[in-house]
């Protein structure tokens, strides 16, 4: 009963997650990195759906894994690999607001839903997969961070993001990304803020 409360919980978390990319993310255009801003950029550009572009990267990643990556890590993945891309296709044809007349307090609301959203898939025992498993193989076979890489990929598809949205949208994303990243320490870490506050 545990384990299906569990599992329940992930496919909500990654709705609302589908939801925050159908709703703010690709009408405005914020390219945040990841899988993710990956797909915003194909969709652009070659107008394949994000549910697609995210279907291959996930099915890439999750072929990779098995081969380079331990087991735990690849079963950790499965399930948002399969269900987040059926989950962004089933709410890609929501439409409930027009979010481009309020860009910053959507951008705002964006980053608070990936924050605790992405905090929670990690809370939860699971992964997002996609291009975070790069990060994994680069820190096991040649030692290099994870965050160093996290930092190169994502920086690269921010870049692509500003290239082809401009920079009233590369700073919209920037906002989303540091809210995201903020959000996802409070969860994993209730204390972080008080934290924080000591060393200061």
């Amino acid at each position: 009963m545990k384990k299906f409360k569990k599992y329940l919980l992930l496919l909500l978390v990654l709705f609302l997650a589908a939801c925050n990319l159908n709703l703010i993310l690709k009408p405005l255009d914020l390219v945040t990195g990841g899988t993710q801003g990956m797909a915003i950029l194909f969709n652009h550009l070659l107008n394949i759906s994000p549910a697609m572009i995210i279907f291959i990267i996930n099915i890439l990643a999750l072929i990779i894994s098995y081969f380079f990556l331990p087991k735990e890590t690849t079963y950790g993945t499965v399930i948002a690999t399969f269900f987040y891309p059926m989950l962004v296709k089933l709410t890609s044809s929501f439409n409930f607001f027009d979010c481009s007349s309020h860009p910053f307090l959507f951008a705002i609301i964006a980053g608070i839903i990936s924050g605790i959203t992405g905090g929670l898939v990690y809370k939860l025992g699971f992964s997002n997969g996609g291009i975070s498993i790069v990060s994994l193989i680069f820190n096991k076979y040649f030692h290099i961070s994870i965050a160093l890489t996290n930092f190169i990929v994502n920086g690269i598809i921010v870049l692509l993001g500003l290239y082809y949205f401009g920079f009233w949208n590369f700073l919209l994303a920037l906002l989303v990304i540091f809210l995201q990243s903020l959000l996802i320490k409070v969860v994993l870490d209730r204390d972080y803020f008080k934290k924080t506050i000591k060393k200061l």
